[in-house]
């Protein structure tokens, strides 16, 4: 009888400390699962502001390259008044 009461007191003992350990370990696993997923999501989104990064700046030294042709057709321009004036 005296095992019985004991065996009992542990098993109750046991359930008030491991069920609230699994709700954590539940929790917790659900959590990461949420950050991994979150994380998959950053990293394709920093790939593509990556790409769009490269486009700007290869956007960018194209309009540099532009705007020294506008200026040096600027000076052609400026040239040829000045022979068409005299």
């Amino acid at each position: 009888m005296k095992f019985d009461s004991a065996w009992k007191i542990f098993t109750v003992a046991l359930g008030v400390i491991i069920m609230p350990l699994a709700g954590w370990v539940w929790q917790v696993n659900v959590e990461v699962a949420q950050l991994r997923n979150d994380l998959g999501d950053l990293e394709e989104s920093h790939a593509e502001m990556s790409t769009r990064l490269e486009e700007a700046d290869a956007n960018s030294r194209s309009i540099i390259g532009i705007q020294k042709d506008i200026e040096y057709i600027k000076g052609s321009i400026g040239r040829i008044e000045d022979i068409v004036t005299q």
